[in-house]
């Protein structure tokens, strides 16, 4: 089984309800393996799903990097040329946003100074993670992020299509106030595939849940490939099936009903 975090798993408020951990539980508990498959650091993950992170593998920063049986593996890092590029249009364009360099998904780097509290809250990180954003570039980068904190990058997004096609790959969120720039070719199907590798059919059997643009190869791929209520129009064209929106704990809702049929 694999699930996406924000908009899938996590309700709107991106915590993990009690009902849909208890749902994850059930299902590891009968031996299937689960992915959580996410655009988050590893950090992060592991604060949002507590316990069950040591019990699942992880396909992290979009794809950039793999968690599995406790051994962390960094799929690909970003040309420090199309890195530096990254910043240099962010300083120019929206000078407001927070730039977060990810290294390999608990150390990295941003471009303003953060009190221990705000670390924690926006980045489930302590102090010791932290970087300068030119350290963190210094010693290679996996994934940038650009939070333009509420205001739109749509003119830094087309610039960085425009510029550094065959580069990074662009990931914008629904509301185009953040920004995911990764290696090309990266993505959570990609990342599952060298998870499965050696694997002759690695897609049969498997249940997929997701909701956003990035999720949207995964479910096609999947012999059961289920989108959230909440997904986007082409998410919700391109799976063969539909759960409950993340609000609704659709994915526990799902994970119940087939352990009633089973």
């Amino acid at each position: 089984m694999v699930v996406d975090l924000d908009g899938t798993l996590l309700d709107p408020s991106g915590t993990l309800s009690a009902r849909s951990a208890a749902a994850l539980k059930a299902v590891l508990a009968r031996g299937v393996p689960v992915v959580i498959a996410t655009a988050r650091p590893a950090r992060s993950v592991r604060v949002k799903v507590g316990p069950l992170f040591e019990r699942v593998s992880v396909v992290q920063m979009s794809g950039v990097g793999l968690v599995h049986a406790g051994a962390v593996t960094r799929l690909a890092s970003l040309a420090p040329e199309a890195a530096a590029r990254v910043v240099a249009l962010a300083r120019a364009l929206a000078p407001h946003a927070r730039i977060v360099a990810e290294i390999e998904g608990q150390e990295f780097g941003v471009n303003h100074a953060m009190h221990r509290d705000e670390l924690w809250a926006t980045n489930a990180a302590t102090p010791d993670m932290l970087l300068s954003l030119d350290a963190a570039l210094e010693r290679g980068v996996a994934k940038l992020a650009v939070n333009g904190l509420g205001v739109p990058l749509m003119e830094m997004e087309s610039r960085l299509r425009e510029e550094l096609a065959g580069t990074l790959e662009v990931y914008a969120d629904r509301s185009g106030t953040f920004l995911n720039l990764v290696p090309p070719g990266v993505s959570k199907e990609a990342a599952l595939h060298h998870l499965w590798r050696g694997h002759p059919d690695p897609w049969q059997g498997v249940l997929a849940f997701g909701d956003d643009l990035a999720d949207l190869e995964m479910l096609r791929l999947a012999e059961h490939g289920v989108a959230m209520a909440n997904a986007l129009p082409a998410v919700l064209s391109a799976a063969p099936y539909r759960a409950a929106s993340n609000e609704a704990d659709g994915v526990a809702l799902a994970l119940e009903a087939l352990a009633g049929e089973g």
